[in-house]
């Protein structure tokens, strides 16, 4: 008889999480440079300051420093609950970017 071994779906599992995490980088980092593209169109057109780059900086820094922990969250098995803070960090960092060049361009 054969002893169950859930270290094959395991590992398949952290693999699948690290793409996903890698996609939602990429999703997130894109509305990053569209916002970067908005602060320097704003920066042109309405002689705003350069001090309006900050919070699209704080965004692109602080976004893959909490992917790295949502990886540590699932690798310790707390895996619905990385996957759910990684979309909802995600989903946040996005209105935010967008709520603020609203403001800006606006």
């Amino acid at each position: 008889m054969q002893k169950y071994d859930d270290t094959k779906n395991k590992n398949g599992m952290k693999i699948i999480f690290m793409v996903a995490q890698m996609m939602v980088l990429l999703v997130v980092y894109i509305f990053v440079y569209t916002s970067f593209k908005a602060v320097q169109y704003s920066i042109e057109k309405f002689d705003t300051s350069p001090v309006m780059y900050f919070p699209v900086l704080v965004a692109m820094v602080i976004f893959p420093v909490l992917l790295y922990k949502y990886r540590q969250m699932f690798n310790t098995g707390k895996m619905l609950i990385a996957s759910v803070w990684m979309m909802a960090t995600a989903s946040l960092t996005i209105v935010l970017l967008y709520v603020y060049i609203v403001q800006v361009t606006g």
